[in-house]
């Protein structure tokens, strides 16, 4: 399954660089292409943590050379963030047909029980909670 999303993300990125007319530098080891799909890939895979996925993917052959940490971090940046943006819009496209999401909700407390009464900032009864993993009255708001 990692290889079916790696594939499809070097390809939407190829394509939407294409679209823009975005050329790579010919001395550059890695195309703006493949670094684009290795932070992709980073962040889908490995939460962001670069060093993980420079070994899983050079132990899987995805890149036929990897650029070191702080490289692929510099040549991120370069990319202009309009690329970025049109490789989110059809990832997500694409994605979003295959993929399960849930949502949750945690509450966000202002003040413990002991000042509840002298509270200043959300004053009606809406506001006060009960957090069931810390077992404790809080007053604030849920954030979902």
């Amino acid at each position: 399954m990692k290889e079916i999303h790696a594939i499809i993300t070097y390809v939407v990125c190829d394509e939407v660089l294409k679209a823009l007319q975005l050329k790579d530098d010919p001395q550059s080891q890695m195309s703006n292409a493949e670094v684009m799909t290795f932070c992709i890939l980073a962040a889908r895979l490995h939460s962001g943590n670069h060093n993980l996925t420079r070994w899983s993917c050079k132990n899987a052959g995805y890149f036929p050379k990897i650029l070191s940490k702080s490289r692929l971090n510099r040549r991120s940046r370069q990319i202009p963030m309009s690329a970025w943006m049109a490789v989110f819009r059809f990832c997500s496209l694409i994605f979003k047909q295959s993929t399960e999401y849930a949502v949750d909700s945690f509450p966000v407390p202002v003040c413990q029980k002991s000042r509840i009464d002298r509270r200043k900032l959300f004053r009606g009864d809406e506001y006060l909670g009960f957090a069931a993993s810390k077992k404790s009255y809080f007053c604030g708001t849920e954030c979902i």
